[in-house]
């Protein structure tokens, strides 16, 4: 099977346009992107990148199982059959949404790790603090969340799990970090209009410093997504530097999309490399979950969303 594809560079000092660009033509216009669109009925055009891009993101709306608002847990399945399926899936490997399973270098300046529901928090909090175990240093570690309250589904998960109360998706992410790295309670609370941020500011092994936000979101009333989430840790935690390297923790099939907005959102606007991982193995068999094939499809939708923004971002 073909390998993956690499996720657009990002190193300090900002990526460079041309091999953002670059990257994502080549994604665009892969032989494997044209086979998945094909089996839905569309043909992505020839020519330049930027109208190709513009056609794929408007034509994954096949591809929206949330309809629009509704949770990723929620999302509608379909069966294809296994023959279809079975290929479907080999397509969406190749395009490559998963990313590394590990850091390539052993020390950041910052690591931030992404929100979500409480069996990804724990997931990737745990990860984060067995990396912090080994070789992976850093000056700051950041957990970041919304302020959507969990669900019944969640509910009963944290009491399977053994857990206290738990409100909201960045309280989850609070829970899994202090679990995994023994943290007290927080030494210093700062509050806003629609969002906290927890500090815990003495040096621990691997990292100096521990920080959860709960971000605003720019699109209320629904939940801060993704890009609310990086804009706050920005606003709120640590600024970065053209100088620094921040590695982003997250787990497939999300590596992709959210790593495009990290480029475009903090890398763009602040110089800073950007580098993204998912779950290796272990943390996959403790906290993965099968995942159908619409959902990883619905995930193809947000990466070209998120490869559309960024390539407009950088393209004059």
């Amino acid at each position: 099977m073909t390998e993956p594809f690499p996720l657009p560079p990002c190193e300090p000092g900002g990526p460079d346009p041309a091999a953002v660009a670059a990257s994502i033509g080549e994604w665009v216009t892969s032989p494997a992107l044209a086979e998945l669109v094909g089996h839905f009925g569309g043909h992505v055009p020839p020519g330049p990148v930027g109208p190709a891009l513009a056609w794929a993101a408007q034509f994954s709306q096949v591809w929206d199982f949330r309809a629009g608002v509704r949770e990723r847990f929620d999302t509608t399945h379909l069966d294809y059959g296994p023959d279809l399926d079975a290929r479907l899936r080999e397509l969406i490997h190749v395009l490559g949404l998963a990313g590394r399973d590990r850091p390539a270098r052993d020390g950041y300046d910052h690591v931030v790790v992404l929100g979500g529901g409480i069996r990804v928090a724990l997931g990737r909090t745990g990860y984060v603090a067995r990396l912090l175990e080994g070789d992976l240093r850093a000056r700051t570690l950041a957990g970041l969340g919304s302020l959507r309250w969990r669900d019944d589904r969640e509910h009963r998960e944290g009491i399977r799990l053994g857990l206290g109360p738990i409100d909201t998706e960045a309280d989850m992410m609070m829970v899994g970090l202090r679990q995994f790295l023994n943290l007290a309670e927080p030494a210093a609370t700062h509050e806003g209009d629609g969002w906290w941020h927890r500090v815990w500011p003495g040096p621990r092994p691997g990292v100096e410093e521990v920080h959860v936000l709960a971000a605003a979101s720019t699109r209320p009333p629904r939940r801060a997504n993704t890009a609310d989430t990086l804009v706050g840790w920005a606003e709120h935690v640590c600024t970065p530097t053209a100088a620094e390297r921040v590695l982003l923790v997250t787990n497939d099939p999300y590596v992709r999309h959210q790593h495009c907005d990290a480029v475009r959102l903090l890398g763009l606007r602040y110089g800073c490399g950007i580098e993204t991982v998912g779950f290796d193995d272990l943390a996959t068999r403790a906290w993965g979950r099968p995942l159908s094939t619409t959902e990883l499809l619905q995930e193809v939708r947000s990466s070209l969303l998120a490869m559309r923004n960024l390539h407009d971002a950088v393209t004059p």
